[in-house]
């Protein structure tokens, strides 16, 4: 079980950086890959063994300031969070929260709000007009996750298509340092 501060997850307003600028001996070895990948997350993870979404919450809401700065959103701006754990094999190794506009639900787009357990990024990929920012990154504190052994890093990117995108912020587990790759696979 993965233990959550809901008050700090919901804040999960940091300073972020571009993957460039950040100090890769920082990160570990396994890590790396997955933080700079800019292939589907979910596919990967599909790979891997059984992917499933467990939502923690999807309702319209408030971005934080930096969400909103992100996104070049109005200060009172409506839009949809939607955050979720993603688990292989029943172990939770990422958790996300996804900033969806309401601007930004038009077109085929308008279907992600009925999303329930699907993922996110499954959905997003399939669409090849779909372009995306580069990915920032910062590391989270451990008070954000009590029972991960080390601070969290994560990374966030722009997603886009209508309106002003998709934000997607996420958070990687320990556990996700144990999955067994395939040749090749990272």
């Amino acid at each position: 079980m993965t233990l959550m501060n809901q008050s700090a997850a919901l804040q999960f307003d940091y300073r972020w950086a571009p993957i460039h600028r950040i100090n890769k001996i920082k990160v570990s070895q396994a890590l790396w890959p997955w933080l700079i990948t800019q292939t589907s997350l979910t596919a990967k993870l599909q790979s891997l063994g059984t992917l499933a979404v467990e939502v923690i919450d999807d309702a319209w809401g408030t971005p934080t300031t930096r969400e909103r700065r992100r996104l070049n959103l109005r200060p009172r701006e409506a839009a949809r969070i939607r955050t979720v754990l993603l688990k292989v094999d029943g172990i939770a190794v990422i958790y996300a929260r996804s900033i969806i506009p309401a601007r930004s639900l038009r077109g085929h787009w308008r279907q992600v709000k009925h999303l329930k357990d699907k993922p996110l990024g499954g959905y997003l990929f399939q669409h090849r007009a779909l372009t995306r920012s580069g990915i920032e990154v910062t590391q989270l504190p451990k008070s954000m996750f009590p029972n991960q052994p080390e601070p969290l890093w994560a990374r966030r990117s722009v997603f886009q298509q209508f309106g002003p995108g998709i934000l997607v912020n996420e958070a990687f587990f320990d556990e996700i340092n144990h999955l067994t790759a395939p040749l090749g696979f990272l």
